[in-house]
Parts: C-alpha cells; sequence; structure tokens
C-alpha cells in the first residue's frame, strides 16, 4: 500500500467518527470511493455548501440526494441546459 491510499484511509476513518448516522450504504460508498484514490472531505459532484467549500463525501451525496428528491416532488425546477454560448 503506498504511503498516499494509507493516509486515504487513516482520514477516511477520523471522517467516519464524526458521521455516526452513516448507513452501511454511504460507508461503502465512500471506502470504493477512497479506494480510488479521493479524499473523503471531497465529493464526486464537488458540491458546495453556503460558504462555497466542497463538503465531505456523505454530505455531499446526502445533498445531492435531496436536491433530486426536491425535483421529483416538484419543489424546485430542475436546472436549464445550458446553451452552446454558455460553455464559453
Amino acid at each position: 500500500m503506498t504511503g498516499r491510499k494509507a493516509y486515504l484511509r487513516q482520514e477516511m476513518k477520523r471522517y467516519l467518527r464524526s458521521i455516526p448516522d452513516a448507513t452501511p450504504g454511504e460507508i461503502a460508498e465512500l471506502k470504493a470511493w477512497v479506494e480510488q484514490g479521493n479524499d473523503p472531505y471531497s465529493n464526486p459532484s464537488h458540491i458546495a455548501d453556503s460558504c462555497g467549500w466542497e463538503m465531505p463525501f456523505i454530505q455531499g451525496i446526502r445533498a445531492e440526494q435531496d436536491y433530486i428528491e426536491a425535483m421529483q416532488a416538484g419543489l424546485i425546477d430542475p436546472p436549464e441546459p445550458a446553451g452552446e454560448c454558455d460553455l464559453f
């Protein structure tokens, strides 16, 4: 095991101690994320908090799920597709 992987696993354990309500599914997703070489204090969608800081993994996937559920319930509108001129 490389030093980076050992460090990331250690950080994951430290992070999980701060999330006592993490579900087994969330923990499995986090482990897979970290095994791919990612930091547990980041998330796949780069979702940020109200201050603009990227949320840690479990908070990020929970926020993304809340957003999807709010769209499905009709509480918020889905985002508009980006036009070609919006990409530059």
